[in-house]
């Protein structure tokens, strides 16, 4: 068994590394609740992003500062859904720093999961308020790998995301039984058979979670005012820490301030003809996905997305 190159430092063994808009929010809340694992302090500590962008990782305190109120849990809990897409590098970097750390990956219908991740980035007023589906996709697909490889088009990344098939096998191949894949449609669709399944795999009491509230987090929402909207942005990300710790002056604060500036994304705004385009890109990445898989023995339970392209024409 591997210790990492730290074995002495309260660090994280346990991390959900992707994929982003595929409910590692949610997923990480959940976990975080359980007696046996403690969550970092700030749900994304984004520690291991500068691998991504070819620069050098921060000293390791800064890291270790995240756990500092763990104390005798089983697990120290971490989720950065960009991980994943750092592939082979990534992946051993994580590997020789924190040894034998277990490795949860979420996946979603990558065109579902692109659509999310454009109203987040709206919501969030990242993209430009007029700026529509269709542009922001055609944008990425305008970026080449160099492109891909400066910071600042992080946000146009949100396609190259979804071709899991091209960053996944390092993971797979790094990790082995640590590893473990799971997909969005059985969390959405029967999140308590879903936590006990995780649980059994983490070896934790998933009794747990038979009564727990299974509350949907970090929902995308329209907005009425782009002023408040960027206060409520602002003052959410300066909080985070505080919102963690009281999560229900949180949830009556939100809706109270969605009922006042909240509003719903127009039912244009994602268009067919750019959702069919994207149907269409995606579909050798989802084959080549499902070999990939299937060569790992990850046969049992896989969504609806997956099962058009392994039948025969």
């Amino acid at each position: 068994m591997s210790k990492g190159k730290y074995p002495e430092k309260k660090l994280a063994n346990l991390i959900i590394a992707g994929v982003n808009k595929a409910g590692s929010t949610s997923l990480f809340h959940y976990l975080s609740a359980h007696p046996d694992i403690c969550g970092s302090r700030d749900k994304e500590t984004c520690y291991f992003l500068p691998v991504l962008y070819q620069e050098t990782v921060p000293p390791i305190t800064e890291y270790e500062s995240q756990f500092s109120q763990c104390t005798t849990q089983k697990y120290r809990l971490e989720a950065t859904p960009g991980y994943v897409t750092g592939g082979e590098k990534m992946a051993v970097t994580i590997s020789e720093t924190l040894g034998d750390a277990k490795i949860i990956i979420i996946l979603k219908d990558p065109v579902e999961r692109l659509i999310s991740f454009y109203k987040r980035k709206k919501a969030t007023l990242q993209l430009p308020k007029e700026m529509s589906f269709e542009e922001f996709v055609t944008k990425c697909r305008k970026m080449n790998s160099n492109d891909l490889k400066l910071q600042e088009n992080h946000l146009y990344s949100a396609l190259q995301t979804g071709e899991y098939d091209t960053f996944l096998e390092p993971w797979l191949q790094q990790f082995g039984d640590n590893i473990k894949i799971v997909f969005f449609d059985d969390l959405k669709k029967d999140a308590l058979k879903f936590m006990n399944n995780l649980s059994e795999w983490l070896k934790i009491d998933s009794s747990f979670y038979k009564d727990f509230d299974f509350e949907v987090k970090n929902k995308s929402m329209n907005y009425k005012n782009q002023a408040l909207q960027q206060f409520a942005v602002n003052a959410n990300r300066a909080g985070q820490r505080f919102w963690r710790s009281n999560p229900v002056i949180k949830k009556n604060l939100m809706a109270l301030y969605y009922k006042f500036n909240g509003a719903s994304f127009g039912r244009d705004e994602i268009d067919t003809a750019t959702v069919n385009i994207l149907k269409n890109y995606y579909l050798a990445h989802n084959m080549r996905l499902d070999l990939l898989l299937s060569r790992y023995g990850i046969n049992e339970n896989k969504p609806s997305w997956l099962e058009p392209v392994t039948q025969p024409a």
